[in-house]
């Protein structure tokens, strides 16, 4: 654990993910998304599915990997790596870590994710798991499961979280401060003084995902705000 951990500390990781049937959403997308964030100078990769996971080890064997996987239910919040089973599957296929979703919602099994977390370590205790949390409450309770790491990953996208503009800076400070564990940074880091922030926050490493890998999305933000500023005339 101490290896991978030392390998991304005070580094930068890009989330690699498909986003519809328009843009990015092959295999070949992913390899491509992966090999230029390496080419860019990334510390490794956060990767959705065992299927891509494979893939990206294959051609990347050195390379850091936090492997997640989606999985959306019907009438069921938690979807990323909800249970033991997902979580094993991603160790198998390659990923140094699993990252999964440890926010106070109930799985598909009526489990929370610290139960997962404590399950997975009660019987693979070597296994590096991170927990993709929204509050600082939840943070705390992954880690007494065992989480290895906790990250922003999910800030502002439950009910009982709150949304900030950028990233979640006072999630990363209490964890950084209160949590004897790794802490990583994730979601909304649009710029290099956002990273920045990050670590000076107290974060150990960071992920980005949209800023690097939607050309939609960073488009649509350029435009919107040209448009506010009456710049763009419809």
């Amino acid at each position: 654990m101490n290896s991978v951990l030392e390998q991304i500390r005070y580094r930068m990781l890009v989330s690699c993910q498909g986003y519809d049937e328009r843009t990015f959403h092959t295999a070949a997308d992913m390899l491509a998304m992966a090999n230029a964030a390496y080419l860019g100078g990334c510390a490794g990769f956060r990767l959705n599915s065992p299927e891509y996971v494979k893939l990206v080890k294959k051609h990347f064997p050195d390379v850091p990997v936090i492997g997640i996987w989606k999985q959306k239910r019907e009438g069921c919040g938690v979807y990323i790596t909800p249970d033991m089973e997902s979580a094993l599957a991603l160790k198998e296929a390659g990923a140094d870590i699993v990252a999964l979703d440890a926010t106070f919602q109930k799985n598909h099994l009526g489990m929370y994710g610290y139960e997962t977390i404590r399950m997975v370590k009660s019987e693979h205790p070597h296994m590096v798991l991170m927990a993709d949390c929204s509050t600082f409450e939840e943070a705390e309770k992954a880690v007494e499961a065992g989480a290895d790491i906790v990250s922003t990953t999910l800030c502002g996208y439950t009910p009982f979280s709150r949304r900030t503009e950028g990233p979640d800076y006072e999630m990363v400070k209490k964890c950084s401060s209160r949590l004897s564990c790794f802490v990583i940074c994730e979601g909304r880091i649009w710029s290099r003084e956002d990273a920045l922030q990050c670590f000076k926050s107290g974060a150990d490493a960071i992920v980005v995902g949209t800023a690097v890998t939607n050309p939609k999305l960073i488009t649509e933000r350029f435009v919107l705000h040209l448009k506010e500023e009456n710049i763009w005339q419809s």
